[in-house]
């Protein structure tokens, strides 16, 4: 769990973990709901790319977040409330909306998405925000 007094220099994991970030082109958030919010996870390693002071390396990512719950509103709050803190961090946010609602069937034995309809939404979500991270990437 991040805490302040190991963060510098920060631990190894970590350093990793926000090379990874740092050299990444853009960020896909898959969340589920915990509590009408983020995992507690989640937040803690955004909270880790984001220490310490002056070197978080998160401004300037193109980012999108999208998530799936058996709930009837299918991540609604916890993508805002991860909106809320990605925008807070400087992440580009690719606009839309994409809340899946799990059903026991949605996945197939083979991993991939069965449901003809939600495959081509999320390949849909996919395009866009790959056509967005094209503009703000340069090649």
């Amino acid at each position: 769990m991040y805490n302040q007094d190991i963060e510098t220099p920060v631990p190894e994991k970590v350093a990793r973990y926000k090379a990874a970030i740092e050299g990444s082109d853009a960020l896909l958030f898959v969340t589920p709901e915990h509590s009408r919010s983020i995992p507690a996870v989640l937040k803690n390693a955004i909270d880790w790319g984001a220490r310490p002071y002056g070197k978080t390396s998160w401004p300037g990512k193109p980012g999108a977040v999208i998530g799936t719950t058996p709930g009837a509103i299918g991540t609604a709050v916890a993508q805002q409330h991860l909106k809320a803190v990605l925008g807070d961090q400087g992440v580009i946010l690719a606009g839309g909306e994409a809340y899946i609602t799990w059903k026991p069937d949605l996945v197939a034995a083979d991993h991939t998405v069965a449901d003809e309809s939600v495959r081509g939404f999320l390949q849909s979500f996919i395009d866009k925000f790959a056509t967005l991270v094209g503009k703000l990437v340069p090649a």
